[in-house]
């Protein structure tokens, strides 16, 4: 009787093991040093804030504008409280959104990332769709927090289904779509796949 082993394929086994490796090496590195200095978090947290407010300002119907404050949120994380920076998007004076460390996509561009180191290709094609892949996320994640706004203001009893399921549904199928994209007609040793 062959082992499992020999039943998977060897480039399936290797993107596995690979894929294995660079999640306990990101969650090391992002635990103990990158989410409590907020290296990372820090910055893009603003950055979407910030983007947010002045896409909403662009695209604001009413002269009244909108308003972006930097706050401290209170995150719960395996039972403790702890204070984290935010920014809230505020429309007269009432707060439309809030975007938190775990909202602004870095999860998400890392599990594109993952997929991308992971998978036999091109060197160049990688950082092509690396680049490509987390500005795309980046401002579909910027289209995502303008709607969340415009449906609190608008449609607010759909706030909690949208942020919950639908968005993330839209936004998983867009990281599926370049996935796809990415492995479309690769070339694996000169030959397409």
């Amino acid at each position: 009787m062959p082992t499992l082993t020999k039943q998977i394929p060897r480039p399936v086994a290797l993107f596995f093991i690979k894929a294995l490796v660079l999640f306990i090496a990101w969650k090391l590195a992002y635990l103990s040093f990158l989410q409590p200095k907020r290296v990372l978090d820090g910055p893009l947290t603003r950055l979407v804030g910030h983007s947010t407010g002045q896409v909403l300002d662009m695209t604001a119907r009413r002269p009244d504008g909108y308003s972006v404050t930097m706050v401290m949120d209170t995150v719960y994380m395996e039972g403790r409280a702890f204070r984290s920076p935010a920014v809230d998007i505020y429309r007269n004076d009432q707060r439309t959104l809030r975007v938190a460390d775990a909202c602004n996509g870095l999860e998400l561009m890392v599990l594109y990332l993952g997929f991308l180191i992971c998978f036999p290709a091109l060197l160049r094609k990688k950082l092509e769709f690396a680049l490509a892949g987390l500005i795309l996320i980046y401002f579909l994640n910027i289209i995502r927090c303008v709607a969340l706004v415009e449906i609190f203001i608008h449609y607010n009893k759909y706030v909690d289904v949208s942020h919950h399921f639908v968005f993330t549904f839209i936004v998983y199928a867009f990281i599926f779509l370049l996935w796809y994209f990415f492995t479309k007609n690769l070339r694996l040793n000169g030959r397409p796949s």
